[in-house]
C-alpha cells in the first residue's frame, strides 16, 4: 500500500501534539503522565516480544484479560510489586534507576532479578 497524501486541512499526531504542547497547562499535565506511559509501553513491548497476548499474561499471573488491558491502556495503575510480577512473567529483569541531580552517581532499586519458577507455564 502507498503512502496516502494527506489533505490540507488535516494534520498529523506529532503535529496536534506539539500545537498542544505549546499550551502550558497542557504541557504540564502531559509531563505528568509520561513516567505511567513508559511503564505501559515497556510492558506491552515486552508482551508483544514474548509472544504472549494479553489472555495468556493474565493467565500467568492469575487474573483476568480486562485487567491487563486496563493497565496496558492506562486506565488503571498497578502498584510496583506488581509492575515487578508482571515483569517475571514476561521474562524480564527490572530496576528502577535513581540519578541524584548533579551527579552521576546511579542508585538502583531491583525490583526483579532472574526469572522465578513461581507462574504456571502457558
Amino acid at each position: 500500500m502507498k503512502n496516502a497524501k494527506k489533505p490540507e486541512h488535516f494534520q498529523t499526531h506529532q503535529e496536534v501534539l506539539e500545537e498542544m504542547l505549546t499550551n502550558p497547562e497542557f504541557k504540564k499535565a502531559y509531563d505528568a503522565i509520561q513516567p505511567e506511559f513508559a511503564i505501559e509501553r515497556a510492558l506491552i513491548e515486552l508482551r508483544i516480544k514474548a509472544k504472549d497476548t494479553q489472555k495468556k499474561l493474565a493467565d500467568k499471573l492469575d487474573t483476568k484479560q480486562a485487567y491487563i488491558s486496563r493497565v496496558e491502556r492506562g486506565g488503571v495503575s498497578p502498584t510496583v510489586s506488581y509492575i515487578a510480577k508482571m515483569a517475571d512473567a514476561l521474562n524480564a529483569d527490572a530496576e528502577i534507576v535513581f540519578r541524584p541531580r548533579g551527579s552521576k552517581k546511579v542508585i538502583r532499586a531491583i525490583l526483579v532479578k532472574e526469572k522465578k519458577a513461581r507462574y504456571k507455564a502457558h
